[in-house]
């Protein structure tokens, strides 16, 4: 018996739906058990001291040369510290500093770092200051002894202050001179640096590679945990211990920095004297504990807390709408402040 071609074309529809059906089906099931059966990046975490601090490097990529990556970029911290410490002997910003105002050839990192700090400065009104130098030598805030931590006399503070000012900074090119006896320490600024060249780095070796950077506190989002995970991260309490969080956040990318009253201070007549200082009195300013930020910058998130600090709550929002900042502040009095963009990372 022979169908009829009419019949011959609805058989062969059907078992084209079929076989497309099937198809759909078995893709999806492929997506499901991946989902569920692909194993999770396997992080490698190298943990050292760089820059005066404690680093941490989280790091997961699918071209299984996370290690090697990880060590390159620990040697990269040593090469930005001969760049950017002024406080040892033959550094580039040391050399820069005791260049007597002589126009000297710097790097392209340094010119870059110096440039962009000197926009943050204009930004700022001055409070974020790279030329406050000779004031944190001063105080010997420059040393990590505490016991070369000390108050100056007001006399010895009048003195330096001509020394201070982002203006004394000069640009011809690749030249920079500094005027003025003019000091430049980049502190406020150098571990946003440190953290966002590390994980460009990182993507650089692989643009899909997750994890982080932690360098004294500054962190950098490599990528989301496990590629689709936050990583969450607390906010100290800067009266409590190192493990003690007054709140959290989640961050799938960014940059994160806490600026804070609590790393190097020393109390006398009741009153905290830290190494945040204020460029145009030559003091710290006991407006805040701490300043914590979140931007798609690294330098900006590291920068917004110092100035914050040494300007106090007036600008706050101001600064922060404009640089495009999230905020998390603590007060003096223990109260804490947020904005809008702070809480949508925080959700």
């Amino acid at each position: 018996m022979r169908l009829p071609d009419s019949d011959k074309k609805v058989n062969f529809l059907s078992i084209r739906v079929m076989i497309i059906t099937f198809s759909i089906l078995l893709i999806v099931a492929i997506v499901v058990f991946e989902a569920f059966w692909k194993k999770p990046p396997q992080y490698y975490v190298q943990y050292g001291v760089a820059l005066s601090t404690n680093v941490t490097i989280s790091y997961a990529t699918e071209k299984g040369n996370a290690k090697q990556v990880v060590e390159t970029m620990f040697k990269e911290l040593d090469n930005i510290n001969n760049t950017f410490n002024p406080w040892i002997s033959n550094s580039e910003l040391y050399n820069l500093n005791h260049s007597n105002g002589q126009w000297t050839r710097v790097s392209p990192e340094l010119l870059d770092v110096l440039k962009y700090s000197v926009q943050i400065a204009q930004k700022t009104n001055g409070y974020f200051d790279p030329t406050i130098g000779r004031l944190v030598d001063l105080w010997g805030f420059n040393s990590t002894d505490s016991k070369k931590w000390h108050l100056p006399s007001s006399s010895e503070i009048a003195n330096v202050l001509p020394h201070v000012g982002y203006q004394n900074i000069q640009f011809d090119g690749d030249k920079v001179r500094l005027l003025n006896g003019a000091w430049v320490d980049l502190g406020g600024i150098a571990k946003g640096y440190a953290v966002q060249l590390l994980v460009e780095m990182a993507k650089k070796n692989d643009p899909n590679s997750t994890g982080y950077v932690d360098i004294g506190g500054d962190i950098g989002i490599i990528g989301p945990k496990y590629g689709n995970q936050p990583w969450v991260i607390g906010v100290r309490n800067p009266r409590g211990t190192s493990n003690d969080a007054l709140t959290y956040v989640n961050l799938y990318k960014g940059y994160i920095a806490t600026s804070g009253d609590y790393e190097r201070y020393i109390i006398i007549g009741g009153r905290r004297y830290y190494h945040i200082l204020n460029p145009k009195t030559g003091y710290s300013d006991n407006y805040f504990q701490s300043i914590t930020s979140i931007s798609d910058n690294g330098m900006l998130s590291d920068a917004f807390g110092t100035a914050v600090m040494a300007a106090g709550p007036n600008d706050i929002n101001q600064w922060s709408e404009m640089l495009g900042i999230g905020y998390f502040a603590v007060y003096e009095n223990g109260q804490t402040q947020t904005n809008t963009l702070w809480n949508e990372y925080a959700k």
